[in-house]
């Protein structure tokens, strides 16, 4: 019998540039439909911080790490990430969790 592996949860927080928060959105919003047709995606759900607009909040849990990290090759994730400069205020922060 094959080891169990623990699912792997991931927390995403971003903040939108000022005047871009729509626009982030919607970038953010395309990401969900896609992403929870992964192999191994068992929840995508996307969050706006209550009282910061431009806040914005992913909540992902993966079946096996290995499948977040072939998500991270999907052509709508690299095509996000192609454009974030211009819509995010500072880094994507990313936190692994098990």
């Amino acid at each position: 019998m094959a080891p169990m592996t623990t699912p792997l949860t991931v927390i995403a927080r971003m903040r939108a540039k000022e005047g871009r928060e729509a626009a982030l959105h919607d970038a953010l919003t395309a990401l969900v439909a896609p992403t929870r047709r992964a192999p191994g995606c068992l929840a995508y759900d996307l969050h706006t911080e209550v009282g910061e607009p431009a806040r914005f909040w992913f909540y992902e849990v993966w079946r096996r790490p290995e499948d977040h990290a072939m998500n991270l090759e999907s052509p709508h994730i690299t095509g996000f990430l192609g454009q974030a400069a211009g819509l995010l205020d500072g880094d994507l922060e990313v936190h692994f969790l098990d």
